[in-house]
């Protein structure tokens, strides 16, 4: 995990732009061909000591690929992604190439993946919160899942019509409870979900506006800043709506203080474009993966759906552009708030999995020894177990087996007693000396708001939780991510030591 990118307070500036907006969600929106149920924004950016270095090289790619500009500027439209880069040809191939080859450790990116329905579920339940009765994360998550899998006609009706939401919601969840039963033992915990829907729907607010507003898109692009620690920035916009009147985007990064921002037309910058591209490809990967993985009918519903084969019906050189993409999504440059998205995170799950499914294979060949047939199995147990992993993980933000008083406690996933104060805990025992120590670590996490790393070992049949050094937060926070993507490293064995006075953390 690489340090926080900014030293002695450079200068930066950044290109942002979005794809699958809409200015105006309603029912003709929603019933267009190219509607996604997903908003995507990408920022990508750089230090100004870089920048003329940098754009010599991107202006050098749009020299070579004249042809493909549009108003002398590349648009993501002309990138057909109907299943991934199998559908590709060697044209596109080869600008896809030299286009993500532009993406080095000297381009910060930063993207983000909204779900649609997800807002306006937020709507239905804006005053309710989290408590020790009721987990409101789990079931905005569930109502945004269960909508975006099953696209039910009438609750989309209602959102988009002003119908009532509610009562649509209800009626969908009792309709599906119903259909479920024909194959329980795969959909009982569904509908175990979908009955606690039910009485909460029951009691909740049924006076609200759904209202699309751009600010949520820049949440964790703030949060971005502040963890690399960028104080000096300029963000440019890509310029939207009449000239004389400011944007809706640019508003929104007023509302929620993003700074020294502005805006222009995209064929003036080129990294706009750059970012236009990105955006593109991203939400077209996130759609068709959506689309394939939806159900169709009330039938299929109820059966266990596989992503089509023709994904995985690839070339060696459409092999070597999943391995290009996986690293500058998830590898290069890989911050905690790199990928931002809201509660219900499936879309973008399913997204990087598939990255993280191809990159899993270490050359072509590797890849070809696995049947076409048997592909769609292995990467649906990848992108389960990781949704799966996430989905406990949002679950059990309040403590499990809670025994309160002064000294109050509770037991971690992994079987470690945990102070709900945790100064209460000891540091990891963490010689100093090159050699080290080795740990039996079962995982590592942190307590508070990212404050302070820790890590549950076990050591002689005993599981403990021990803090960690604050030197030691960015390998935890990457570890942490590696597991949200499907790459878990734990339980491994970990030696920890320090070299020239700083301590260091080797996975054996």
């Amino acid at each position: 995990m690489n340090n926080t990118v900014n030293e002695g307070y450079k200068a930066y500036i950044f290109y942002y732009d979005e794809s699958e907006h809409s200015r105006k969600i309603n029912q003709k929106t929603i019933q267009a061909g190219n509607y996604s149920n997903n908003f995507v924004s990408v920022i990508i950016g750089y230090a100004n000591e870089r920048k003329d270095d940098i754009e010599q090289e991107v202006n050098n790619f749009k020299d070579k690929y004249q042809s493909r500009l549009v108003n002398n500027e590349f648009k993501s439209t002309s990138i057909k992604l109907k299943y991934g880069f199998a559908s590709i040809n060697k044209h596109n191939i080869s600008f896809l190439n030299d286009l993500l080859d532009l993406i080095d450790e000297d381009i910060l990116l930063y993207f983000s993946v909204l779900n649609k329905i997800e807002y306006v579920t937020n709507q239905i339940f804006a005053d309710y919160k989290n408590s020790l009765l009721i987990d409101m994360d789990k079931l905005r998550y569930s109502i945004s899942k269960s909508v975006s899998l099953y696209k039910p006609q009438n609750v989309i009706d209602a959102i988009y019509n002003e119908g009532d939401i509610v009562g649509e919601l209800k009626k969908f969840f009792q309709e599906r409870i119903k259909a479920n039963n024909s194959n329980i033992i795969l959909k009982e915990k569904e509908n175990n979900t979908f009955n606690d829907l039910i009485v909460v729907l029951d009691d909740c607010n049924k006076d609200f506006k759904v209202d699309w507003e751009y600010t949520i898109s820049f949440d964790g692009f703030k949060k971005f800043l502040d963890e690399n620690g960028i104080k000096k920035y300029h963000l440019i916009l890509d310029k939207e709506g009449n000239k004389n009147e400011d944007s809706k985007t640019l508003v929104a990064t007023r509302k929620i203080n993003i700074q020294n921002v502005s805006e222009d037309d995209s064929q003036n910058h080129i990294g706009i474009q750059i970012a236009d591209m990105l955006a593109g490809i991203i939400s077209k990967f996130i759609k068709m993966l959506d689309e394939d993985l939806a159900y169709k009918n009330i039938k299929e519903a109820t059966t266990k759906k596989l992503l089509p084969k023709n994904w995985f019906s690839i070339n060696s050189d459409q092999f070597v552009l999943y391995k290009k993409m996986y690293k500058i999504i998830l590898k290069t440059n890989n911050y905690w708030f790199k990928s931002y998205s809201g509660i219900y995170a499936d879309n973008l799950v399913q997204f990087l999995s598939l990255l993280n499914y191809f990159d899993r294979y270490e050359n072509f060949q590797d890849y070809r020894e696995t049947s076409l047939e048997r592909h769609p199995e292995l990467y649906n147990t990848l992108a389960t177990t990781t949704l799966k992993d996430y989905f406990v993980t949002m679950s059990f933000k309040l403590p499990i087996n809670l025994k309160t008083g002064n000294d109050a406690t509770y037991y971690n996933q992994r079987g470690a007693k945990c102070y709900l104060d945790w100064t209460k805990h000891d540091f990891l025992k963490i010689p100093i000396t090159e050699s080290g120590r080795i740990y039996n670590v079962l995982s590592v996490g942190f307590f508070g708001k990212m404050e302070q790393p820790h890590i549950t070992v076990e050591d002689n049949n005993q599981v403990e939780c021990y803090l960690l050094p604050l030197e030691l937060l960015n390998w935890t926070i990457y570890c942490v991510r590696l597991s949200r993507i499907g790459s878990n490293v734990f339980p491994s064995q970990v030696k920890f030591g320090v070299i020239n006075n700083q301590y260091y953390a080797e996975i054996l």
